[in-house]
């Protein structure tokens, strides 16, 4: 059997090759046996793919199986209590599977892993949770987690809006009146002996290139899009934004922070659960969505597995905020580093926070001066030759 392999070489490179085995298990010992670490396992040729729980409705499910749990009700009872209150039609489907198996004598963990379409956070504090016999408590905190994630999200995507709608206004403004606008004033200028100021000039004659060359722009535009799109969804691309990203003063320190936070976070959960810390290492870099990261994260493990501090190793890689290898070494030597690693997160999230709001707060401003100065200038490059020319009728 063929199975799809994506993992990370020793000096962080990720790759991705296709190998044979009996089952992913057997693939991934081969591998790591080469000295590589795994981080994704697929069957080729397998064209049914698991949909993805929506996370809302996970955090949703979670909430009231969490309340079930907490009253006292087994787990197999709440499950059957729950499976068909949800209005997301792919996570009732899943469960009626989940206790199906539950009822075949598989944990509940095994049946998630099963069924496929659970993030792997998530699948690894019910793990956690099933060994340590306190369900509930992991569950408690994974939903603080995702509660929190969700709202820096939301967060984020608010603050971005207004910058970017003006943006979009601000190019189609400039688009109408370059394609729509000057043309008409052209035939106008043309036809009389009117002299025009040098930058009424250039723009005429952008705005009669732009008219002779529709279909470029129509093909440039789409390899806008193939481009972002590009550095939105392939590795490749996500690792050359980051690199972009990363040297912009002010914008690489957040993203910086964000990803600190978020290690600290995932990782922190992870702790509290009850996972070793390797494990806990290998689900973060697993499931870290910067590819720069994940290479880095795989090492990390590594070194880990070895027997290096957990501190040292980060302090190497450059992975996080000297801050936050600093509190993991804090949080190693007095045997606390779960807690550690939440109060790092909560700092971060502030820091995170008060810059979103400054950045904000400047970008709105900035921007609609910088579309008033623009406008004001094409209009006035319009309509100057036509002032000049009234005054010289008169």
């Amino acid at each position: 059997m063929k199975f799809k392999v994506k993992y990370t070489t020793r000096t962080g490179e990720t790759l991705h090759r296709i190998a044979e085995g009996l089952t992913p298990k057997e693939v991934e010992a081969q591998f790591k046996a080469q000295g590589f670490f795994v981080l994704r396992i697929e069957k080729e040729g397998d064209g049914r793919r698991t949909k993805e729980i929506k996370i809302e409705s996970l955090i949703l499910f979670n909430q009231e199986l969490l309340a079930l749990l907490k009253a006292g009700i087994p787990l197999l009872q709440s499950l059957e209590l729950l499976k068909d209150h949800g209005q997301d039609a792919d996570l009732e489907n899943s469960l009626q599977k989940v206790i199906q198996d539950i009822k075949e004598g598989f944990s509940f963990s095994e049946a998630i892993a099963h069924q496929g379409g659970y993030p792997p956070v998530y699948q690894s504090n019910v793990v956690a949770g099933e060994k340590s016999g306190s369900l509930p408590q992991v569950l408690d905190r994974w939903l603080r987690f995702q509660r929190f994630a969700q709202s820096s999200k939301r967060k984020i995507l608010e603050a971005l809006f207004y910058p970017s709608f003006l943006v979009v206004v601000l190019f189609l403004a400039v688009g109408v009146i370059l394609n729509v606008v000057l043309p008409r004033f052209a035939d106008f200028y043309s036809g009389g002996d009117i002299e025009l100021p040098l930058m009424t000039q250039a723009l005429l004659s952008l705005a009669s290139f732009l008219q002779s060359t529709f279909l470029l722009q129509i093909i440039f535009l789409l390899g806008l899009v193939g481009f972002v799109r590009w550095l939105w969804v392939t590795p490749s691309g996500q690792a050359q934004g980051e690199r972009v990203l990363l040297r912009i003063p002010k914008l690489g320190k957040l993203y910086r922070m964000y990803h600190s936070s978020v290690f600290c976070r995932t990782l922190g959960v992870l702790l509290s659960g009850g996972l070793p810390v390797v494990q806990s290492l290998e689900i973060v870099s697993k499931t870290c969505p910067s590819p720069r990261l994940q290479g880095r994260l795989a090492l990390i493990t590594e070194e880990v597995r070895s027997g290096s501090p957990l501190h040292q190793s980060i302090s190497k890689s450059d992975v996080v905020d000297p801050l936050a290898a600093e509190m993991i070494r804090v949080g190693e030597s007095s045997s606390a580093l779960s807690e550690m690693l939440d109060h790092v997160a909560d700092f971060f999230d502030q820091e995170i926070e008060k810059a979103t709001v400054a950045v904000t707060n400047l970008i709105g401003p900035v921007l609609i001066v910088f579309m008033g100065v623009v406008v004001l200038g094409l209009l006035l490059a319009v309509y100057v030759p036509l002032f000049n020319a009234s005054n010289v009728i008169r």
